[in-house]
């Protein structure tokens, strides 16, 4: 038995639910299946029953949960009265992720809250990069854009370094150009209008690329007018320079806002109707493995803040 099983079964008493718990805990929700499963295992006993609407505790479980309590309790105040009292513990808050303006607030607040008391290690990078310093421990947390292309060989992917993937949110696709553009004072433009025209595209592989823009956007983009950058700089000269378009996703619009000749407008359909949500943010860890206090409190902020 360790002290993380019974907190990951308190926290299960709490919600009612193994998905909700394991929503608050970050962690994945066969990490607390099996958990479960392992106390079960080790004291002979059945601690939930399932139901329609997540599980409840059996007669014994509801007896074992009263002494898992103790033991926490108890472990924390042994701890209180002899654990170190001269000096603060450093916590860590490493992230590895792809371009997002909005990640520097994020990593702020969680310093604040914990007075400052928190070893923050940030690393923008492309997504392959992304995934390479999560699987190889130089970050434990990493934040990337998935699309309908390339989504089920990423899962793949994913499975075979031993990861757990989080999806956030949605978003459909995005428009910018400078103002030398003949789209520059449009509030939205359709695919078949930019087809003609030069495109950039932010931190994308070869596969990807191929996938996305010769299979969902092949309609949008000529393939031999696509020059690939793996930074906003890059992407910014060629826009202001050249007059190309770069395709995003809402959560890196705020990147682009920011530079007062650039025009960011949504991508519709032909016939006037929205682009389908073909963006998808995620964020992923390594599997069976928990997140510090401060790596915990940053993803809960990356929550609220995606979904406003």
């Amino acid at each position: 038995m360790r002290l993380v099983q019974l907190e990951y079964f308190i926290k299960i008493a709490e919600c009612g639910s193994i998905t909700k718990a394991a929503q608050e805990l970050y962690v994945s929700q066969p990490s607390l299946t099996k958990a479960i499963a392992s106390l079960e295992a080790e004291y002979d006993i059945k601690l939930l029953e399932r139901t329609s609407k997540g599980v409840r505790m059996t007669a014994r479980g509801s007896e074992f949960l009263e002494y898992a309590k103790d033991v926490i309790s108890s472990s924390q105040k042994l701890e209180d009265v002899f654990g170190k009292k001269d000096s603060v513990p450093i916590q860590r808050l490493c992230i590895a992720s792809q371009q997002f303006d909005f990640l520097y607030d994020l990593l702020k607040s969680v310093c604040r809250e914990h007075q400052m008391m928190v070893n923050v290690m940030m690393a923008e990078v492309d997504r392959g990069t992304v995934l390479k310093r999560v699987k190889g421990r130089t970050a434990d947390i990493g934040i990337l854009i998935l699309t309908d292309s390339d989504k089920k060989e990423f899962e793949q992917e994913i499975k075979k370094n031993a990861l757990e993937v989080h999806e956030m949110a949605d978003s459909g696709v995005y428009v910018c150009m400078a103002s030398r553009s003949p789209f520059y004072h449009r509030t939205e433009v359709k695919s078949s209008e930019i087809s003609d025209y030069l495109h950039v595209a932010l931190d994308m592989d070869d596969q990807l690329i191929r996938k996305m823009y010769l299979g969902d956007l092949q309609n949008s983009v000529d393939n031999e007018q696509l020059i690939c950058c793996n930074t906003i700089s890059a992407c910014l000269y060629f826009m202001r320079e050249a007059g190309a378009l770069l395709y995003i996703p809402k959560w890196v619009k705020g990147l682009l806002e920011k530079e007062p000749d650039i025009h960011v407008i949504p991508l519709v359909k032909d016939d006037g109707s929205a682009y389908p949500l073909v963006n998808h943010l995620a964020w992923v860890k390594r599997e069976n493995e928990e997140l510090t206090i401060p790596e915990q409190r940053f993803v809960h902020l990356l929550a609220e803040k995606v979904s406003e």
